[in-house]
This record gives C-alpha cells, structure tokens and sequence, in this order.
C-alpha cells in the first residue's frame, strides 16, 4: 500500500514539475545558447545573430530616433529564468530595439530577463572609460515584478505592509 502512495505521490510531483512556465518562449529557449559577456567581447563576430537568454537589472532606458536601448546590469538566473538580485555582476550589456520603449514599463532597479540576437559590441562611456557593451537586439522580454518584503523587527513585533499605526489591531 505504501508503495502506490509513494507512487502516487512521484506521479503528481513529476506533473507539478512538468507544468513549469517560463517568461521566455519555448521557440526562443530551444534555440538559445550559453555565451557569456566576456565570449561576446572576445569575439563580437563569431557570436553575432546568435540566440541568448540573459537576465539582470534595468540601469537606464534610452529612447533616440533610430531606436531604444535597455542598459542592464547583467546578472545570473535561475531555473525559472529569474535574475538572481544580489548575485555577482559579469558585467553590462544593452538590449536593442528599433521601436520606443517607454521608461515605465522598464522601470530602474527592476529585475528583467531579455531573449534576443546578439549584434557585437558596442563601446561608450562610462564615467571616465570607454566600455564595451556586448548588445542584443530584443526579440522577448519580461518584467519580474516582486511583493514588498515584510519586515520582523526584535522586540517591535512585525512591520509589514498590512500594519495597523493606529488601535485597530486592538480592537478599540
């Protein structure tokens, strides 16, 4: 009896695990390839019109007449495709399209996973040195969007977003 449950239990965890969503397409995610920053600037033509899926977070959103860039702080994911927020940087890239990307769906500090084609590097200032941002031109995006954290403060009790200021937690 122990073993059907044991069973039954496998089976739904395999479906569970089967029903996975990514934030990029499978067509995209077949087809992309583990390179890194440093392989782009390595070989900024060898690597050109090749698929990647990179994550980080959004520094700024530049809106000009042929186009829109997305400078990122590129940043390690996990499984499901998310950045990890604090993890270690290899560095930055810009995110490419030929149409406007409005700044408020972009916005700075959010944690952003890109899937696109890689088109070389591309060197501008960056305070007092010239850097070489490996550039993708954007095929898919998505916008993680995260809860407020609720904080637990010793000796206060808890502080989070559903705090009462005033007496209505006693009933007053």
């Amino acid at each position: 009896m122990n073993a059907v449950k044991y069973l039954a239990i496998a089976l739904l965890l395999a479906l569970l695990a089967g029903c996975a969503s990514y934030p990029i397409s499978d067509q995209f995610r077949q087809q992309a390839r583990q390179i890194t920053l440093d392989q782009v600037r390595a070989d900024p033509e060898g690597t050109r019109g090749k698929i990647v899926i990179w994550g980080g977070r959004i520094i700024n959103v530049v809106n000009e007449s042929k186009g829109s860039s997305i400078y990122i702080l590129c940043l390690p994911y996990r499984e499901d495709e998310q950045p990890i927020p604090y993890a270690p940087s290899p560095g930055r890239f810009i995110a490419t399209s030929t149409g406007f990307l409005d700044p408020e769906m972009f916005p700075h500090g959010s944690l952003i996973t890109v899937a696109g084609q890689l088109d070389g590097v591309r060197t501008e200032p960056l305070q007092h040195m010239q850097y070489p941002y490996p550039v993708l031109n954007i095929e898919e995006t998505h916008i993680w969007h995260w809860e407020p954290e609720q904080y637990v403060y010793p000796y206060y009790g808890y502080y989070g977003p559903d705090w009462d200021w005033g007496w209505g937690g006693w009933g007053w």
